[in-house]
């Protein structure tokens, strides 16, 4: 599927949609909004929302996708959806995890407004409060929770990756980055 939606997102229904509802958004994309390309409309769009109807408007395919989305969820095969744009980054920063106050160094590989993926060179806990400066960047340090850590593959010297979300979104964070 184009960009990791669901055929519920294509029809613009929750996954506990009843068939009477599957039937009527179908009915109403393809002649009353006019997609069904003997109306004028988009050719490529109506053979997706066919796929999408022909697959959750049969209880026994329908059963065998939400298994197949449910799999895709458990193995982390699939794009996660994401809350916010995010930019590939390579760029060293500074932690200070309280309540020793030490600074410790960081790489970002992955940034949004809402947080970072960073590879760390010590275990941090999820749930710790941190604070985070921003190399050569006048900006002010931004605080931020741990919300997950792992151990990487390979060993050296950033062992482990960890994602935080910063307390507020910081818009600019690529130019406190010294991305662009």
């Amino acid at each position: 599927m184009k960009g990791n939606r669901t055929y519920y997102d294509i029809l613009g229904i929750t996954a506990k949609a009843p068939q009477e509802i599957i039937s009527a958004v179908y009915r109403a994309w393809m002649k009353a909004l006019r997609v069904h390309p003997d109306l004028g409309g988009d050719e490529e769009l109506a053979r997706t929302i066919n796929a999408a109807y022909e697959t959750l408007s049969d209880p026994l395919r329908r059963a065998s996708y939400d298994a197949s989305l449910e799999s895709e969820k458990k193995t982390g095969r699939g794009e996660p959806r994401r809350r916010a744009p995010r930019a590939i980054v390579d760029v060293q920063i500074a932690l200070c995890v309280p309540p020793d106050g030490n600074w410790f160094p960081a790489q970002a590989i992955d940034a949004s407004s809402l947080g970072l993926k960073l590879m760390v060179a010590h275990e941090l806990t999820v749930g710790v409060h941190l604070s985070i400066a921003f190399t050569g960047s006048a900006a002010p340090a931004t605080d931020a929770v741990v919300r997950w850590i792992c151990k990487r593959g390979a060993s050296g010297s950033w062992p482990f990756e960890a994602g935080v979300e910063f307390f507020a979104p910081v818009p600019d964070i690529l130019k406190r980055l010294g991305c662009s």
